[in-house]
């Protein structure tokens, strides 16, 4: 795998972000990425969104680049959340999000317009706020159970509201049941990768 990923599109278009050494992380590539955007579109635009499980930080990345407001990433990983932090503050001036770490605000040259990006490392079940999502990331490990654990409690503790769009990635072997509530706009598949864009009815 290689050792950095390429930003699709928006204002940081073309920049390179450098992947932490874990071999968990797998960050979506290129092809599944557009084409994820293109079915966002406009949703994208002053969203807030979640990066759960975020890795190497390029779907939320991504999203801030394409003029999301606010992108949350969490991860239980130590080096994966510095590798994240150092590539969100040596993202180019122009729009670079107003970074917290933990919470903590890390000091950075913005603006008053900038994005925000929340990086956060802890266990991706642990609630993080009280406001509902636009967009949730949910791309976890494979051969893991954590998207299992995860999606009932995207209810119970407040994630999602109706209208909120999820964005599914797993294993092309693994089986997804959903909730009554979740209804998939649009699916796809690449190699082992299957893929899929829900929203969220009631």
């Amino acid at each position: 795998m290689a050792n950095h990923v390429r930003i699709i599109a928006g204002y940081w278009r073309g920049k390179h972000i450098n992947i932490a050494d874990n071999t968990l992380v797998r960050p979506t590539g290129d092809r599944i990425r557009e084409t994820l955007f293109n079915w966002l579109g406009s949703h994208i635009h002053q969203a807030r969104c979640l990066d759960l499980f975020c890795g190497s930080g390029i779907l939320g990345i991504e999203a801030l680049s394409r003029g999301a407001a606010q992108v949350t990433f969490i991860d239980n990983d130590v080096n994966v959340i510095a590798q994240l932090k150092k590539t969100i503050a040596d993202l180019p001036k122009a729009q670079r999000p107003q970074l917290f770490l933990n919470h903590q605000q890390i000091p950075l040259a913005v603006t008053t317009l900038s994005p925000i990006a929340y990086v956060l490392q802890q266990d991706a079940l642990l609630a993080t706020q009280h406001a509902a999502y636009d967009i949730i990331f949910l791309d976890p490990p494979f051969n893991s159970t954590l998207l299992e654990q995860c999606i009932p409690l995207l209810k119970e503790q407040g994630y999602e509201k109706p209208g909120t769009l999820i964005y599914i990635e797993l294993q092309a072997t693994q089986s997804l049941t959903l909730p009554e509530h979740w209804h998939i706009l649009r699916q796809g598949k690449a190699g082992n990768v299957r893929y899929h864009l829900i929203e969220v009815t009631t």
